[in-house]
């Protein structure tokens, strides 16, 4: 043993190096043998783990988030069955019913041409007062009419809606019969219980373009689009039939389809491009110096005004 140290001692610096390294790789096989997999396999565990707790804070995250939304849905529901309560509470006798249909008849402008109180309806929680009613007026005060029944504390419900023959000296006027009926609680206690309870926010009448039950007026001929500066016309859609597109143009409160082709404007517009969002229109004018040259005027979307 003692000769090959010392034939080791004495070989080349190569040699000892070689040995060297060897004996290294040797020591750290063993090491990672004895302790390095320990530690790589507790990494991995880790690891795992970690994995696990990520995954597990996600789901409660998640169940967290559909909870609080569970429970804002479940306020809105309590909000909204104590407004119900509170307008069942907020009923009168037959005698408040008839003067609430007078009152906003009058202030609509709606003759009550016919009353007919019906028997009264016992549910349950509640009773129903029915009124069948003959009403004459037109067509944006009966909107105003049922809209203005719908905003009242107490709740009142229309239905059962026919047409009737209107008068020939007045055929703006529509003629309809409709059932209307208002409810109250039952409960002797149901002052004391939402007494608390507001009603919901009046909403503004909506406001009607035209009688649906008349005739649209007139379209415009296409030739008086020619008449009309270009400046005039604005975008509002685009409709796509059979792989043509159409543009939908507004000018002097009409809305006009054009197609590829079409004239419209004072300098011989013509329709050149049609796309969703644009419609590219040439103009003839005449520029001194130049003559008459053509020019390209794009209209873009109109699109609807937003508030906030």
């Amino acid at each position: 043993m003692m000769f090959r140290w010392q034939q080791l001692a004495s070989a080349s610096p190569i040699r000892q190096v070689f040995f060297l390294l060897c004996c290294l790789v040797l020591l750290l096989g063993l090491a990672y043998a004895l302790q390095l997999r320990a530690l790589f396999s507790g990494v991995e565990a880790a690891h795992e783990q970690t994995r696990r707790m990520n995954i597990e804070r996600i789901d409660r995250a998640s169940r967290t988030q559909e909870l609080a939304s569970a429970q804002a849905q479940l306020a809105a529901a309590h909000e909204s069955l104590n407004v119900s309560r509170w307008r069942l509470a907020a009923g009168g006798e037959v005698a408040d019913l008839l003067e609430v249909v007078a009152l906003r008849g009058h202030a609509d402008g709606v003759l009550v041409e016919y009353l007919e109180v019906l028997p009264q309806v016992l549910h349950d929680q509640h009773i129903e007062l029915p009124v069948q009613l003959h009403l004459r007026g037109s067509y944006s005060g009966l909107v105003a009419f049922f809209h203005g029944l719908a905003q009242l504390p107490r709740l009142y419900v229309a239905q059962d809606f026919t047409l009737l023959t209107g008068e020939e000296h007045a055929p703006s006027e529509l003629r309809m019969q409709v059932g209307v009926s208002a409810y109250q609680s039952r409960e002797a206690s149901a002052w004391s219980v939402v007494a608390a309870a507001e009603p919901e926010q009046v909403r503004p009448v909506p406001v009607s373009l035209r009688n649906p039950f008349q005739l649209p007026p007139p379209m415009l001929p296409r030739e008086y689009l020619q008449t009309l500066p270009l400046e005039q016309f604005e975008m509002v859609g685009s409709l796509a039939r059979n792989q043509v597109r159409f543009a939908l143009l507004r000018v002097a409160g009409f809305v006009h389809r054009l197609q590829l082709g079409d004239r419209l404007g004072r300098n011989n517009g013509r329709v050149v491009r049609i796309d969703e969002h644009e419609v590219d229109i040439t103009e003839e004018v005449f520029l001194e110096g130049e003559g008459w040259v053509q020019r390209t005027r794009t209209l873009g979307l109109k699109l609807p005004a937003t508030t906030g």
